[in-house]
């Protein structure tokens, strides 16, 4: 068996500095932001799991964001005692923040009070993905209903994935 070696220099060769072994295990800054929807639903775990995936996979961040509403009845807010809509969504974003076996510092999770098409497409401002799940309702309950995931493709500021 011969051994080839590589030219040593040639009129092309350029320079390239040398790192430390110290500077080349480091990991990289992460680049970019991932935010995904969280309610705790199957389908929200789906879109959580594909997130933080696509996070590793992009070295991004990631933000988990839920949202929450006092219910209304013919336009007067609904309460009762030991009903917290706030907590409960804190909870679930606690939850979902555990679940990612990410590090603290490329995980933060947030409970917002407001409509959750709004809340996600406002929290996507600055985002390289939107990642929300789908509930599959089909075309007629879409259009009854409306729909999270077709308000975020309408309205959000960056690309958005729905997980199915």
């Amino acid at each position: 068996m011969t051994k080839t070696t590589p030219p040593t220099t040639g009129p092309h060769d350029q320079s390239v500095p040398a790192t430390s072994p110290a500077s080349a295990s480091a990991p990289a800054e992460p680049e970019g932001l991932v935010v995904v929807g969280v309610d705790g639903s199957d389908d929200g775990n789906k879109a959580l799991d594909w997130a933080v995936g696509f996070a590793r996979l992009t070295s991004a961040k990631v933000l988990l964001v839920t949202a929450w509403q006092w219910p209304v009845s013919y336009g007067a807010s609904m309460s009762w005692p030991g009903y917290e809509p706030d907590k409960e969504a804190r909870a679930v974003v606690h939850r979902a923040k555990l679940s990612t076996g990410l590090p603290d510092a490329l995980v933060r999770a947030i409970a917002c009070e407001g409509r959750p098409g709004k809340v996600l497409v406002d929290a996507s401002a600055d985002a390289a993905a939107l990642v929300v799940g789908s509930q599959g309702h089909g075309v007629i309950a879409e259009a009854v209903l409306g729909s999270v995931s077709a308000y975020c493709v309408r309205r959000a500021h960056c690309p958005v994935v729905v997980v199915r």
